[in-house]
């Protein structure tokens, strides 16, 4: 299960290595898996929790909360990992809904949970807001390429409102959100709206309306440390490990001892599809010298994140490093973490 991966979020250094940049490495949250809903909110408790402000302008956004599981499935001590877009309320919003669900608790699970919430709407009653996963979207460099001479070094954030058409890419794009107002932001993000498409479900296009979507920009300026170092923030995460995956790189040294748990980390950069490339180990794993960071690289191989984050930045090129947690059990829950 994709559970069994360690999360974490420190930023460290890059170690120094042949034919590389000593680039600052993010320690990435590794993906969870989503947990299964047994108990949502009422459509009147969502559109209650709907920040107003955005509402009004059409603007749909993402919070992820992290949350632990009570006995009764009831989310309890919740906190937001991340919202997106910054500053306008879809955080405090999420929080006000996890009051809502419950999650079904599985034999073998860990009690603690990482659930999205979306929200989307749109200013036309007859198009589909549509928030399905960017398969392309702008580079490190496109983003450096725009930055407006009067940014003056400071981020700008941008919300697009857009079309979407069915091959999932923008058109007839209008800014929803904008900060700061008077530095052409706005022009900069116009200027990369047709480079992203998303992947679009089949579902959405058998219904034959026309679709809208929101794109979330965060533009920094080239010379800062998180367009230097190609930070990572919030990265969205497309595809990690099976659980069968995870059982079958269980190294072999490890269960030959008796270790029925442990952890590996790995080193890799990120392709600019958002896959993992080129990972290698990093440190020799927890126990040590018993292949959990081999493992781990193994692993890390299969893993892909959107090419622009839920944050509103790219992905391309940057280093990241991956702790994964693996657990020997059961074949019916290889790789779950006990709780």
């Amino acid at each position: 299960m994709i559970a069994a991966m360690m999360a974490a979020a420190v930023l460290a250094q890059a170690p120094e290595a042949a034919g590389k940049p000593a680039l600052a490495i993010n320690v990435l949250s590794a993906p969870m898996e989503t947990p299964r809903i047994a108990q949502r909110p009422t459509a009147l408790e969502y559109m209650s929790a709907y920040p107003r402000a955005a509402a009004s302008l059409g603007m749909g956004g993402k919070a992820v909360l992290d949350c632990h599981v009570a006995e009764s499935g009831r989310l309890e001590g919740c906190k937001v990992a991340h919202e997106a877009p910054l500053g306008a309320g879809f955080g405090a919003a999420a929080l006000a809904l996890s009051r809502s669900y419950r999650v079904e608790q599985e034999p073998v699970s860990t009690s603690e949970v990482e659930l999205p919430i979306g929200f989307a709407t749109t200013l036309d009653d007859n198009a589909l807001p549509v928030a399905g996963p960017w398969v392309a979207a702008p580079s490190f460099a496109d983003v450096a390429g725009v930055y407006p001479d009067i940014g003056g070094g400071v981020a700008g954030q941008v919300v697009l409102h857009c079309a979407l058409q069915r091959d999932g890419t923008l058109h007839a794009c209008r800014t929803l959100y904008l900060k700061p107002t008077d530095r052409d932001f706005d022009v900069a993000a116009m200027k990369l709206a047709p480079r992203f498409r998303m992947q679009v479900d089949p579902a959405m296009l058998r219904n034959h309306a026309s679709m809208v979507a929101d794109v979330v920009m965060n533009l920094a300026a080239p010379f800062r440390d998180e367009a230097q170092t190609r930070r990572i923030d919030a990265p969205a995460w497309l595809a990690a490990p099976s659980a069968t995956d995870l059982a079958r790189l269980f190294p072999a040294p490890a269960a030959q001892k008796g270790v029925v748990a442990g952890q590996g980390t790995a080193d890799c950069t990120v392709g600019a599809d958002g896959a993992l490339q080129d990972c290698q180990p990093f440190g020799a794993g927890e126990p040590p010298g018993l292949g959990f960071s081999e493992a781990a690289a193994k692993a890390a191989m299969m893993m892909r994140m959107s090419p622009w984050t839920d944050a509103g930045g790219p992905v391309d090129g940057a280093l990241v490093r991956v702790p994964i947690r693996f657990t020997q059990a059961p074949a019916k829950y290889a790789g779950a973490v006990a709780p």
